[in-house]
């Protein structure tokens, strides 16, 4: 017989990082000894169960971390099997068992689903990733941090506006309007494929994107997808090839917190960009002779500061080797 939980609806996305006992990140993704809390987006979650560590791991009761990162539980007690679903992704795992799937692939856990007392507990990890969440570890505290982006119907709502006049200023090459939407400090990055390389991808100021039209600097903007030899343009080339590859402005589908288009490459974005919405334009073919292989995807990427939604990211993407 299923059960069914319904949590309150909140949304996700995701990359692990672990934080040192100092409370930086970590270059070993160590466990913490003990788990004394849980925040998400920076308020505490309540647990009516009290989670623990086993084998290293910490093992976090199912109903609650659902009810908190916003999922659905579905309970199958014949199987002992728990079904965890958040708008396209759901995963299932089972007591005792150290295979589970996300999204369809199979996955090893290092320690299995268990029932104490009545309450299934699973690994923390695997639930958060499973919802597309981000989470990070103060391994001194015992705190879990989760941040959890805007669902899709609400980041549309907070960010239309803004990617709309983001676009355009692309599409119309109008440097000195889009240089005023870049983020302050951090700039904005230029991401040649769906991976975002923060070691080799090129940012630019907001000074540099409102004089980009007369600068005719060679920039090694990355490695050419199959060859990998470097990608030697001046902007105005990587922006035919790189950015606006295609009349974006008028893509007949946009994402918002949603991607796409996929391909081989991977698409590291949220990891990079975890409290970001991301506005994705895509085309899903040109030529009907390639079948859809010739799709092209632009994404722009809006982190908060402040009150408003500052461009950090331009991230082109498309059918990769």
């Amino acid at each position: 017989m299923f059960k069914k939980i319904t949590a309150v609806c909140v949304c996700l996305g995701l990359a692990v990082s672990i934080t040192g006992t100092d409370g930086t990140p970590s270059a070993q993704a160590a466990s913490p000894a003990r788990m004394t809390s849980v925040t998400v987006n920076g308020v505490k979650l309540t647990l009516e169960s009290q989670a623990y560590v086993k084998q290293g791991r910490v093992m976090a009761p199912l109903r609650d971390m659902a009810k908190g990162l916003g999922a659905q539980l579905y309970w199958d007690a014949a199987s002992r099997t728990a079904t965890i679903k958040r708008a396209s992704h759901q995963a299932e795992i089972k007591a005792g068992s150290s295979r589970a799937l996300r999204d369809g692939g199979t996955v090893i856990l290092d320690v299995p689903a268990e029932i104490r007392s009545g309450r299934v507990y699973v690994p923390l990890r695997f639930v958060v990733e499973s919802v597309d969440a981000t989470i990070s570890w103060n391994v001194k505290t015992g705190t879990a941090h989760i941040i959890l982006p805007l669902d899709p119907a609400s980041a549309e709502k907070v960010i239309a506006e803004r990617a709309a006049a983001a676009v355009q200023a692309l599409k119309a090459k109008d440097w000195a309007a889009l240089s005023s939407m870049v983020h302050s400090s951090r700039g904005v990055r230029f991401s040649p494929y769906g991976y975002v390389d923060t070691a080799k991808d090129i940012v630019l100021s907001s000074g540099e994107i409102a004089a980009i039209g007369a600068d005719g600097t060679v920039r090694t903007w990355g490695a050419y997808d199959g060859t990998g030899d470097p990608i030697k343009l001046t902007f105005a080339q990587y922006y035919d090839k790189f950015i606006y590859s295609a009349d974006f402005a008028e893509a007949p589908e946009m994402g918002y917190n949603q991607t796409i288009g996929t391909g081989n490459s991977l698409n590291n974005a949220r990891g990079v960009y975890p409290d970001a919405i991301v506005v994705e334009y895509h085309y899903d073919g040109f030529d009907p002779q390639y079948a859809g292989m010739d799709w092209q995807s632009l994404r722009l990427v809006f982190v908060k500061e402040g009150g408003q939604w500052m461009l950090v990211g331009i991230i082109h993407d498309q059918w990769t080797i």
